[in-house]
């Protein structure tokens, strides 16, 4: 959010309330808000408006913050059918071998159910960066089933059977999703 873009917001609600900040208020208030969109601030004075009576402090305005969660980029897309791709996940797990050892990367499929994410598109300017997730077509990934196996699930589940690192709660997921991925076969 641009200086002038916070600026105008604070104004409106100034006059609102009937109540100055000093240019010291000023400085501090938009040093704090600054990493957020402005439809972000925007949607976070709207909902003050119905709850505050009286200006509102910086505290307040970060704490509504926290409370209103992120909707509008990170909801899963509806997409129609099932995707063995990804397991309905919207991500493609691979391997590459980098100096002789191998690593599991993460794309994003091409069915449309999740958006990349792109380092130079975050407004937090402490967060931009150049990395992104590729598609996996930008990748010229074959994928036919990124799940791994049921021999390699029944495996791993063997090694971690007695393993206090690994919860009940963990396992039983893991079972869900084995469970999932039969019915669909």
């Amino acid at each position: 959010m641009q200086y002038k873009e916070f600026y105008d917001y604070v104004q409106e609600l100034q006059n609102y309330y009937n109540q100055k900040l000093n240019e010291t208020e000023m400085n501090i208030w938009y040093e704090n808000l600054k990493f957020m969109t402005v439809q972000r601030f925007n949607l976070i004075i709207s909902e003050l408006y119905k709850v505050n009576k009286f200006m509102p402090k910086l505290s307040e305005v970060l704490d509504m913050h926290k409370q209103i969660p992120y909707t509008a980029r990170t909801e899963e897309k509806k997409v129609d059918g099932y995707c063995e791709k990804c397991n309905d996940k919207g991500y493609v797990f691979y391997n590459k071998v980098v100096d002789d050892k191998s690593y599991q990367y993460v794309a994003v499929c091409d069915c449309g159910r999740q958006q990349r994410y792109d380092g130079t598109q975050c407004t937090d300017p402490r967060n931009k960066s150049k990395f992104y997730i590729p598609t996996a077509s930008e990748l010229g990934l074959e994928v036919k089933d990124s799940m791994p196996s049921d021999e390699e699930i029944i495996k791993s589940m063997n090694k971690l059977a007695n393993s206090l690192i690994i919860s009940e709660d963990i396992r039983n997921l893991i079972r869900e999703e084995f469970r999932k991925r039969r019915v669909h076969k």
